[in-house]
């Protein structure tokens, strides 16, 4: 019964010990940037919350035997004692976890930008700052006694030095990434032997009165005296990094939106090709109603729209006849050029079908009557709805060239069952048996 009892409180600092370790895993992926990349930060939580469940269940186990030898046998006793030494060792753990991470300051909530302006002896005196000439380097690192244990390279901003007094002052910047440590800046040729470095007074955690500028340092020289100008010296400040905007609302998008559409069709010529406006017919847009009326009013519109849905592209003929389909009124005039459409796609049909299979082997040329032939089908249609028109006969070739090499499944499928329907719903007659049932 002793055991059981242990056994138990073991059990509940081992649950205890995995949501812990979780917790301060979880903690570590922002203290330390884990990488997400490939679900790295994921596994690294799980893993570590699965380490501390087993750690904390040992731990757990042995602090309750330990109890119950000392004290005598009791659960409470020795749950409460394990899980006593498991928070302790959680709460240690996670304090060094922090302490050893490079976590960046915040003011307002916002992290921190390290803004350094450096001014060069008065010796520089030439037309051009300092930095303009060879391979300058800014380096900001975080110290730890006499050592740098770690350090980022900022940015020279040579565009932005002025000359003030007699004196170059450049600036620079540099992401304040970490609290730990005294702060050091440098600043040096690449080729040269020395750096020019300063240790900066800031605080771990800076307030906001270092967001103005600090007084220039050193501010004397070792015996007293002031700091002479024909010795390199700096001043810094910190700046918060600006928040990221909030998005955009539906509304706002939506917006933004038909103002680029409205701005890409202003720019359309009026004189442009009919083509031009087929992307607008592609689906229903904010400017698919206007697209139709400047088409309909068009002089030359049928002249056009015949040329084009017996165009060799057969995606050009496509949005021809797709923009047939969709005219509220289609003049009758187009009826000719529908039928010319249909023979395009007899004739494309008949290549394929007297193309051998060593030739084509994977049917591409089946491709391109296929896509006529959907849009065709729906100009058809409007046309025998809106103006009476009768494309029976030509469906009917299509349907009997279609059903020449039922091994395609380009032409079974997207022609040989799509004509042998519409056949059907126009005509009466019923599709073969070995035709592919409509879907």
């Amino acid at each position: 019964m002793s055991w059981l009892a242990s056994l138990v409180a073991a059990l509940l600092a081992g649950v205890a010990g995995l949501f812990l370790a979780g917790f301060i895993a979880n903690a570590c992926v922002s203290w330390y940037s884990v990488s997400s990349r490939e679900g790295a930060s994921g596994y690294f939580v799980i893993f570590t919350a699965l380490g501390g469940g087993i750690a904390a269940l040992i731990v757990g186990l042995i602090t309750a035997r330990l109890v119950a030898a000392q004290f005598g046998p009791g659960f409470l006793r020795e749950a409460g004692a394990a899980l006593t030494v498991v928070l302790v060792i959680a709460g240690v753990s996670a304090l060094l976890c922090r302490q050893l991470a490079d976590v960046p300051p915040e003011i307002d909530g916002q992290e921190l930008t390290l803004e350094v302006e450096f001014r060069f002896p008065n010796t520089e005196s030439g037309r051009t700052p300092p930095t303009a000439d060879g391979d300058w380097q800014f380096t900001f690192a975080s110290l730890a006694g006499q050592t740098a244990r770690k350090r980022d390279t900022g940015k020279l901003h040579t565009e932005s030095a002025r000359f003030e007094n007699g004196q170059w002052i450049v600036p620079a910047s540099v992401s304040l990434f970490t609290d730990r440590g005294q702060r050091s800046v440098s600043v040096a040729r690449k080729d040269a032997q020395t750096a020019s470095g300063f240790l900066l007074p800031l605080p771990r955690r800076p307030g906001p009165e270092f967001l103005e500028w600090s007084a220039w340092i050193p501010r004397q020289q070792p015996d007293g005296q002031p700091w002479p100008a024909d010795r390199m010296s700096c001043r810094f400040r910190v700046q918060k990094v600006p928040l990221p905007p909030p998005p955009k609302t539906q509304t706002e998008l939506e917006a933004e939106e038909n103002a680029q559409l409205e701005a890409e069709w202003a720019a359309i010529p009026a004189n442009s090709p009919i083509e031009t406006w087929f992307p607008y017919l592609s689906y229903e847009q904010p400017h698919t109603q206007r697209a139709l009326k400047l088409i309909a009013g068009r002089p030359g519109m049928v002249a056009e729209l015949s040329a084009l849905v017996v165009d060799d592209n057969p995606e050009k003929a496509h949005a021809a006849l797709n923009c047939i389909s969709r005219l509220p009124a289609p003049p009758p005039e187009l009826i000719p050029a529908v039928q010319a459409a249909a023979q395009r796609i007899a004739e494309r049909i008949t290549r394929f079908n007297q193309t051998p299979k060593e030739q084509d082997p994977d049917f591409a040329t089946a491709v391109d009557p296929a896509t006529r032939f959907y849009g065709w089908v729906p100009a058809a249609e409007a046309l025998r709805t809106k103006c009476g028109a009768d494309l029976t006969p030509e469906l009917k070739t299509i349907l009997e060239l279609s059903r020449v090499r039922p091994e395609s499944h380009c032409m079974r499928s997207d022609i040989c069952r799509v004509a042998s329907y519409y056949l059907h719903q126009w005509a009466g007659i019923e599709p073969l048996p070995t035709d592919p049932k409509p879907k």
